[in-house]
């Protein structure tokens, strides 16, 4: 598979401006270049939570309609972060858009950060499921961001049959090391490929990390991304190397869960 992700700036607050953007970028691949595409957390309102509660999109009118559209022209499935708002309810939300245009799955964030001063979890709902999708007939799960912290959530996905991870995030610049250290062990552990989509830029006095990676089962980062400009990162990778990998270490198939409880 050849995947891609882009370090994405969005404009704190202006919906219209940050989703026309993605399409601009989406103009500008080659077409049928890539299987998979991934943006970070939040790219259409930006990641403020003042912000969030009042920008947050109700998803009945489409907003997604040009991207979907785009996804279907360049072949390409295309996962975002997006505010999604459902009655009184607020979700920090990634859409799974597929290669044929249709929007195939929604992950609603299920650990909020409790960090100050952000403090996600007053302001938005969390969802109570794990993401699973299948991409291309291959199995592939979400975490967004501070989830990275619960590797209990990267080991149900395993479990599950994921084999790739795909880590859309807002991570703050001085925790960049935290960012880095995680994803690697979060591939390591579970001899996974996993996919970082990290913001660039400032919001509400938060300056992001970017650092976005695609990491093989080993823990080898194929492409990384620089701390403070938006880029492209893209890798081709082969799924096989997941079975080698478990061939060499097989500790998954070593695990004693009845000790775990």
């Amino acid at each position: 598979m050849h995947l891609a992700t882009y370090q994405f700036d969005a404009t704190l607050g202006d919906v219209d401006l940050n989703l026309r953007r993605i399409e601009e970028i989406l103009r500008s691949l080659p077409p049928g270049t890539y299987d998979a595409i991934a943006f970070p957390e939040m790219c259409d309102t930006g990641y403020a939570m003042d912000v969030i509660t009042k920008r947050a999109v109700n998803w009945k009118s489409d907003h997604l309609a040009g991207i979907r559209q785009l996804a279907s022209e360049n072949k390409t499935a295309v996962l975002l972060g997006l505010s999604e708002r459902a009655g009184n309810d607020i979700y920090n939300t990634i859409a799974v858009i597929d290669a044929t245009g249709a929007l195939i799955h929604t992950y609603r964030k299920t650990h909020l950060v409790s960090i100050e001063p952000i403090n996600e979890h007053r302001y938005i709902t969390p969802g109570d499921a794990l993401g699973v999708f299948s991409l291309g007939g291959v199995t592939a799960g979400i975490m967004t961001c501070y989830e990275l912290r619960f590797p209990e959530v990267a080991r149900a996905l395993t479990l599950r049959g994921v084999k790739l991870l795909f880590v859309p995030a807002a991570w703050p610049l001085v925790r960049v090391d935290h960012l880095t250290t995680l994803l690697r062990a979060r591939a390591i552990e579970n001899q996974i490929f996993v996919i970082s989509s990290s913001r660039v830029g400032t919001d509400a006095g938060t300056r992001f990390s970017g650092s976005s990676m695609i990491i093989d089962p080993n823990g080898l980062v194929l492409a990384r991304g620089p701390e403070t400009e938006e880029a492209l990162l893209q890798a081709k990778i082969d799924l096989a190397e997941i079975e080698r990998s478990r061939g060499r270490i097989g500790a998954l198939g070593e695990r004693r869960p009845e000790l775990y409880l």
